[in-house]
């Protein structure tokens, strides 16, 4: 059964998104490279990131893009479409690491728009921040 979409005025200023959590395996960032067409080794080679004074390879940062966006539309339903995405990176995660979304609404726009601040997570340090605008069905 498909999952009800959320419409915006179900929701208020403050309401918490679920937190969504997921550690990233070697394999996950060779998919993820596959699907982007970016295979610079620093993100699958693990002998390559060691070379480079590295711990292991670094996830790739549009990985922090798709994992936002996933949190928001896994949370809101298959309806909600991201209309802006803005993340700024903080540090660095690499294979192996877990990593959490968490974040709430910011505000709640005429029209059926919601934003989002949301922030990924590893352990108590913040790797990247998002806002995010989702259109949601009235």
């Amino acid at each position: 059964m498909i999952p009800a979409t959320i419409s915006a005025s179900e929701l208020r200023l403050g309401d918490a998104l679920p937190v969504t959590e997921k550690t990233f395996s070697s394999t996950d960032l060779v998919m993820y490279a596959g699907a982007t067409w970016d295979w610079h080794r620093l993100h699958h080679d693990d002998g390559f990131a060691k070379d480079m004074g590295l711990p292991a390879p670094v996830i790739d940062g549009q990985v922090y893009g798709a994992f936002f966006a996933k949190h928001a539309t896994g949370w809101l339903g298959p309806k909600a479409f991201v209309q802006r995405l803005n993340f700024r990176m903080r540090s660095m995660a690499f294979a192996g690491d877990t990593l959490r979304a968490v974040g709430q609404v910011s505000e709640i726009l005429d029209g059926g728009t919601v934003v989002l601040q949301q922030q990924l997570m590893k352990g108590d340090d913040i790797v990247a921040e998002a806002t995010t605008s989702v259109l949601l069905p009235e």
